[in-house]
């Protein structure tokens, strides 16, 4: 697995995301800083390029309105990404792969889904109901469930179910496991067999044959990890719930139409599948962002993996 410079633990410092913009961190004559700067060094510099970025955009933005040809280019910029628009509107999407069908099963991969739970005990049920009732081989079908020390009584319930399904393990955490979703992920990672990795948040639902469909989709050598579209449970319960629902659905669209012309996929965080060799590649989910699906995201594609 590649290394990964957020595998320090440094869980009592307080990143200060103002100073990390306007200083790298170091104090030459101070082991303490010497050592923050080695922490923070990648998280500091990338800041600084989104701020340097950000500001570059903004004076070229108002610099255009000062300049007499100023108008006419963002004319021009405004057709381009009309015609990108249009472009995202009617091209044709990719044809998703055929099911896979009951002959097709001898053969299949192994699936390692992985849950991070936390005071989750009036959903997490459900969710294994859910997960250990999915057609699939069983043999070739395992979920893993982390109990990130839960102060209700997920463990307990958790413990229970796993005596009911064989497939079901559970791993406990610590109060100073740290790293969060993404470093309850990545200590449950190591004890999977999978060949493809889901994750799913403890709130998930999902249909009995949603691998007989997400599976297929890893057949092409370049596809990394595929994100399945995510709905609300209680679209019709009020008018927040429904505009809720038709937001998930625009963006499910979306991200199809902006696969369809070679752009970037993104992952969701939830109802996730990524192949095991590319998320080794990309060193595990980062435990020093709270958007580990974006930074995954990113990672992938700088490593020239297709997300579906």
């Amino acid at each position: 697995m590649a290394e990964n410079y957020w595998s320090r633990e440094d869980d009592n410092e307080e990143l200060d995301p103002i100073g990390s913009l306007l200083s790298d961190w170091s104090d030459p004559e101070d082991e303490e800083d010497e050592f923050r700067s080695e922490i923070f060094q990648g998280r500091s510099g990338r800041r600084q390029k989104a701020a340097f970025s950000l500001m570059a955009i903004w004076t070229i933005i108002i610099g255009l309105h000062w300049l007499s040809w100023g108008y006419w280019a963002i004319i021009a910029l405004t057709m381009v990404l009309s015609g990108q628009a249009l472009r995202l509107l009617f091209t044709k999407p990719e044809t998703p792969p055929i099911p896979l069908l009951d002959k097709d099963l001898a053969s299949v991969p192994g699936v390692s889904l992985l849950v991070a739970a936390k005071n989750e005990e009036t959903v997490i049920t459900k969710l294994v109901n859910y997960l250990c009732h999915l057609d699939y081989p069983q043999d070739k079908l395992e979920v893993w469930i982390v109990d990130d020390y839960s102060t209700d009584n997920t463990g307990a319930i958790l413990d229970r179910l796993a005596l009911e399904y064989p497939q079901l393990k559970i791993l406990h955490r610590p109060a100073n496991a740290g790293g969060g979703k993404s470093g309850a992920l990545n200590q449950v990672l190591s004890l999977t067999n999978g060949e493809i990795i889901g994750v799913f948040d403890a709130d998930a639902g999902l249909s009995s044959d949603l691998l007989r469909h997400v599976v297929p989709m890893f057949d092409e050598r370049e596809v990394g990890a595929v994100q399945v579209r995510k709905a609300i449970a209680n679209a019709d319960e009020n008018f927040w719930t429904k505009g809720q629902a038709v937001e998930m659905i625009f963006d499910s669209c979306f991200q199809q139409q902006r696969i369809a012309v070679g752009g970037i996929g993104e992952l969701r965080g939830n109802g996730q599948f990524v192949r095991r060799s590319a998320l080794n590649r990309c060193g595990g989910w980062n435990e020093q962002t709270i958007t580990d699906d974006l930074d995954l995201t990113i990672r992938l594609h700088i490593d020239n993996w297709k997300i579906n």
